[in-house]
């Protein structure tokens, strides 16, 4: 009895710690290019440039790994505007839609549109 006790207050404590973040990502991981294009694969703000491998606006940045507002955390896996969520492979606004793989001009950010960039896609 007491087992279960903690295993139904750890997995409520587990739903309301996901229940409250964000569908969409932080406004410094957005860009307004294809990050995993390789043309701007040396971009000076390009999260995949070696040189950024730190940098604290990286959502691949292991300081970044637990951001909840990080669209490669992995809570944020299967937000519905997430372009990392597997549903969202083939949406022609992804950026990993192989389509878009040699498009340098998709950009990283929320596909919902609702993006800080400014843009409604």
């Amino acid at each position: 009895m007491r087992h279960a006790a903690l295993i139904g207050a750890f997995l409520l404590m587990a739903m309301t710690g996901t229940g409250r973040a964000e569908p969409g990502f932080d406004e410094k991981y957005e860009r307004d290019f294809n990050i995993f294009n390789p043309i701007n694969q040396y971009q000076p703000t390009n999260p995949l440039n070696p040189i950024n491998a730190y940098d604290p606006a990286n959502p691949f940045n292991p300081i970044n790994r637990f951001d909840p507002d990080n669209p490669a955390n992995s809570i944020n896996q299967f937000n519905f505007n997430n372009p990392f969520n597997p549903v969202n492979r083939y949406r022609p606004e992804n950026p990993l839609n192989p389509i878009n793989e040699f498009n340098p001009t998709v950009p990283f950010a929320p596909l919902d549109g609702g993006g800080g960039m400014g843009k409604r896609r």
